[in-house]
C-alpha cells in the first residue's frame, strides 16, 4: 500500500505540473497573438491616416508626400525583396560574370546616375512650379485622382475592419466608418468639396477612437491626435471656418505639449523634430488668426510632412 502511495503521489504531481505548463503556454501564446494583432492594426491605422491625408491634400492641389502611400500596408520588406524585377540578380549569381562585365556595369551606373540627376532636377523644378503661391488663390481639386483613391480605400478598409472585429472593437463604431465612407463617396461623386472633406475628417477621427480602444502606447495615440486635429484644422480652414480651425490648432498644440513632456530626451533627433512640429503648430494657429489660406496651406504642408516622420 505504501509503495502504491509512493508511486501515485509523484505521478499526480507530474500530471499537475504538465497541465499547468500547458495552460501557461496556451495563455502566453494567446497573449502573443493578441499583441501581434494589435501591432498589425496600429500599422493599418497609421496607413489609413496617411492615406486620408493624401486624399485631402488633393482637394486643394497640395503636394503631400504621397509616394509612401503606394505600398499596401501589409507589404513587408521581405515581400518587397521577393517582388523585385526578375532581371535583378543577387551578388552570388553575378559572381561568375563579374570579371567580364565590370566595364559595362560601370557605364550603366554612370548612365543611371546622370539620369537620376536629371530626374531630381526636373522634380525640383516641377515642385517649384507647383508651389502654393503660384496657384494665385485658385486651388484646383483633383477629382479624378480623388475618385480613384476613395475607391481603393474600400479594399483596404475591408481588411482593417476584420482585424478590428478580432480585437473586439465596438461593432457599431466599425459600422460607422463604413457608413461614413459611403457618404464620402456619394459626395465625391457629386463633387461637393466641403461635404466630402468633412466626411473624410470624420473617418480620420474614427481611427483615433479605434486606437484608443485597444492601444496602451499613450505617446502613439498622442501623435495620432496631433495629426487628426491638424487635419481638421485644414478642413475647416478650407471651408472658411476659421474659428473652428483655430480651435483645432489649439487642440493639436495641447496634444503635442503632452508628447514633449513625455518624450525620451536621450533621442535628440526625435526631440528636435517634435520641437519643430511644436513651432509649426503655433505658426498654423497664427495663420488662422490672419485668415490667409496661402499661408495656412504652406504651414500645414510643412507640419504634416514633419508629423509623418514621427508617427
Amino acid at each position: 500500500m505504501k509503495k502504491n502511495i509512493a508511486i501515485i503521489i509523484p505521478t499526480i504531481i507530474i500530471v499537475v505540473l504538465i497541465i499547468s505548463s500547458l495552460f501557461v503556454y496556451a495563455s502566453n501564446n494567446n497573449q502573443n497573438q493578441v499583441q501581434s494583432l494589435e501591432e498589425k492594426v496600429s500599422q493599418e491605422i497609421k496607413y489609413l491616416n496617411s492615406y486620408l491625408i493624401a486624399i485631402l491634400g488633393n482637394f486643394n492641389g497640395l503636394t503631400i508626400e504621397d509616394n509612401v502611400f503606394q505600398l499596401s500596408p501589409e507589404e513587408t520588406e521581405l515581400e518587397k525583396t521577393e517582388n523585385r524585377p526578375s532581371d535583378v540578380t543577387s551578388e552570388e549569381d553575378q559572381g561568375g560574370e563579374a570579371g567580364s562585365s565590370n566595364s559595362g556595369a560601370s557605364q550603366n551606373e554612370n548612365d543611371k546616375s546622370n539620369q537620376n540627376n536629371k530626374n531630381n532636377q526636373s522634380g525640383a523644378s516641377d515642385k517649384t512650379q507647383d508651389g502654393i503661391l503660384n496657384h494665385n488663390g485658385k486651388y484646383e481639386t483633383r477629382w479624378t485622382k480623388i475618385k480613384s483613391q476613395i475607391e481603393e480605400l474600400y479594399s483596404v478598409w475591408n481588411t482593417v475592419s476584420l482585424d478590428l472585429h478580432a480585437l473586439n472593437v465596438d461593432g457599431n463604431s466599425i459600422l460607422s466608418f463604413s457608413n461614413t465612407l459611403n457618404n464620402a463617396t456619394q459626395n465625391i461623386k457629386k463633387e461637393d468639396k466641403a461635404k466630402s472633406m468633412e466626411d473624410l475628417g470624420k473617418l480620420d477621427q474614427l481611427l483615433s477612437e479605434y486606437m484608443n480602444s485597444y492601444a496602451s502606447n499613450s505617446r502613439e495615440k498622442e501623435f495620432l491626435d496631433v495629426e487628426i486635429q491638424t487635419v481638421l484644422s485644414y478642413i475647416n480652414a478650407t471651408n472658411g471656418k476659421w474659428e473652428e480651425a483655430s480651435k483645432n490648432a489649439d487642440l493639436a498644440e495641447q496634444s503635442l505639449a503632452n508628447v514633449i513632456n513625455s518624450v525620451d530626451t536621450q533621442n535628440s533627433q526625435k526631440q528636435a523634430t517634435i520641437n519643430q512640429c511644436y513651432i509649426l503648430v503655433n505658426e498654423l494657429r497664427n495663420a488662422t488668426n490672419i485668415k490667409d489660406k496661402d499661408i495656412f496651406y504652406i504651414q500645414y504642408q510643412n507640419l504634416i510632412t514633419k508629423m509623418e516622420i514621427l508617427f
